[in-house]
């Protein structure tokens, strides 16, 4: 039996976020850090957060994740919490969360899980047949975030859940309000590749097709690989590339990092396999960036070839160092694609973003006709 949900006063929305440490590496988190913000420094709307991951040591990971979990069911329990807010992934992280959904589903709260797993139905699909249905039921949530159009069949038939439960909303960007002039013949082209340093971030494809450029683009491309993962793998395969002087890898970086890398580049770099919208292609097309990447995910949608960024096979090293040989070759070209692709993510803002999630939030506090909050049980 679902116990009836506490009854609203006039003041501001309660929020309970549910995620990850704020400092964690990854989209997830950086996501998470815009929705806390944003929705903060509104006045009818009041935040809290329960950190359930953090990368940290397996025993103080333990701790975090009991820990938030019970903090989580403690203020939904006693009733001070109007909406919860979950971002999830997969593996661990999606079973975190159907464990605080279940509890506010017991207490008549009602729940949004912010999915942004490029890959949650590949782990889904290889759960133990007689499992499936137990995670299903735990991340029946009211309503399912999706980053783009075509991750909704991935969740409404593995959760069993209506299409109207599953609206789209993109990620948001926070947008820098000028750019740097920058020059179409300047004699360095500066790239970024800003995510998870393994392969199938197509980040091994990356240097294969820099490897194999012009003799005179290669000399004139500069490029940064920032993230967490396999540092060491990846600046093996630079190393072996003979590209130590034009290919630099970094570990995570933060925003400000971040910004300064964007801010002086041209090119954003992700040839990857599979993604859902990944924060670092936003952000670089908000600063102005030409975007190289994949069809994958949102990205089929989001990039449109020739218009407003470049769009490659994937895992494909030989047509992906063709587009930058194009790239490299028109200046005027690589500038224009850049220009159109700031405007063109313009309606990711983060201010409108906040707006569509309070929206949400309160049209699932309306009672319908009958008195009944139109979340379900």
């Amino acid at each position: 039996m679902t116990s009836p949900a506490p009854t609203r006063g006039s003041g501001p929305l309660r929020v309970l976020v549910v995620g990850q440490a704020e400092g964690t590496p990854g989209g997830i988190s950086s996501v998470q850090r815009l929705h806390v913000r944003f929705l903060g420094a509104r006045d009818d709307v009041v935040v809290r957060v329960v950190t359930t991951y953090d990368e940290v040591g397996l025993a103080r990971r333990l701790r975090l994740m009991v820990g938030g979990i019970a903090r989580a069911a403690a203020l939904i329990l006693a009733g001070r919490v109007d909406v919860v807010h979950l971002h999830v992934a997969k593996g661990l992280s999606a079973v975190r969360k159907g464990l605080i959904v279940a509890v506010a589903r017991l207490r008549g709260v009602p729940t949004v899980l912010h999915t942004h797993a490029g890959a949650f139905a590949e782990w889904f699909d290889g759960l133990p047949a007689p499992v499936r249905p137990v995670v299903a039921w735990l991340l029946r949530a009211d309503r399912v975030i999706v980053l783009a159009d075509g991750a909704r069949a991935t969740y409404t038939s593995r959760l069993g859940i209506p299409p109207e439960r599953v609206p789209v909303v993109a990620n948001p960007v926070e947008w820098p309000a000028t750019l740097p002039a920058r020059d179409p013949h300047a004699n360095v082209v500066r790239g970024v590749f800003l995510g998870r340093l393994i392969d199938r971030k197509g980040v091994f494809d990356l240097i294969d097709a820099i490897a194999g450029l012009h003799v005179a683009h290669r000399e004139r491309l500069h490029v940064t690989l920032a993230g967490h993962g396999d540092a060491d793998a990846v600046h093996a395969a630079v190393t072996a590339a003979g590209l130590d002087g034009s290919v630099e890898v970094r570990s995570w970086i933060g925003p400000e990092e971040r910004d300064a890398l964007l801010r002086d580049a041209e090119l954003l770099l992700l040839p990857s396999w599979w993604e859902g919208l990944p924060m670092s292609v936003l952000e670089g097309m908000a600063w102005g960036l030409c975007p190289v990447v994949t069809p994958v995910g949102g990205l089929a949608t989001l990039v449109r070839d020739g218009d407003n960024g470049v769009v490659v096979p994937v895992n494909d090293p030989a047509a992906l160092g063709a587009a930058l040989d194009k790239l490299l070759s028109d200046d005027e070209v690589r500038i224009q694609l850049g220009a159109r692709a700031r405007e063109s993510v313009a309606p990711f803002g983060a201010d409108a973003w906040a707006d569509r999630l309070v929206d949400l939030y309160r049209e699932l506090l309306v009672p319908d006709q009958h008195g009944r909050k139109s979340h379900s049980g």
